[in-house]
């Protein structure tokens, strides 16, 4: 009896050593292709922040529905612009109310809404400022399709595309980027007494 104890005893502390060494050596197998990956040897700073998803970016731009952009038509007063619009205030001027938001990735929206001078909306522009390059040709691609599905399409010029609103207003896509400044630009309609230039 006392045998068999012993040799009962025995077997299981050798399947237990076994045990520990097997989980030793997978681990030091995993860790090793870790260390020998590629991935992990190169870090960029956009991977300690990550980049907001491109869809939700544009909604954040695009805000509330209706109106011509983010729930106020052109010819709304500023009174209204500013009730509806729910950025940061940042600056308030004679031609121009400026609205501003960031996201938890440390991207900025920018918004300038230009007035008459009946302080009545005349013309947009939109500040995208962005985190690298694929940022900027993801949010490209989904203001691409929305502004496609909403304006007729009048001429696409290397970084800028245009289209043309129902009042036949231009609207203008363009790709602000320079050096490792990331960024989108969308402009509707005239800036303050003149046209958008182009």
């Amino acid at each position: 009896m006392r045998l068999n104890f012993t040799k009962h005893t025995f077997v299981l502390f050798v399947t237990a050593l076994s045990a520990v060494w097997v989980c030793s050596c997978d681990t030091k197998n995993q860790q090793a292709g870790e260390v020998d990956s590629p991935t992990d040897s190169v870090s960029t700073p956009t991977d300690e922040v990550p980049n907001t998803n491109q869809s939700e970016l544009l909604r954040a731009v695009l805000g509330k529905g209706g109106g011509d952009f983010r729930g106020v038509n052109f010819g709304d007063p500023v009174s209204k612009i500013k009730e509806m619009e729910s950025f940061e205030l940042f600056e308030d001027s004679t031609d121009h109310v400026g609205f501003t938001y960031e996201t938890d990735n440390f991207e900025a929206i920018d918004i300038l809404y230009y007035l008459d001078k009946n302080r009545l909306l005349t013309g947009i522009r939109v500040d995208v400022y962005l985190n690298d390059a694929g940022s900027v040709k993801g949010l490209w691609e989904q203001f691409d399709t929305y502004l496609s599905g909403k304006y007729i399409l009048n001429a696409k010029q290397g970084k800028i595309t245009l289209w043309k609103d129902k009042g036949s207003r231009i609207v203008k896509l363009e790709d602000v980027s320079k050096g490792k400044d990331y960024g989108l630009r969308l402009s509707i309609g005239a800036k303050g007494k003149t046209s958008m230039p182009l």
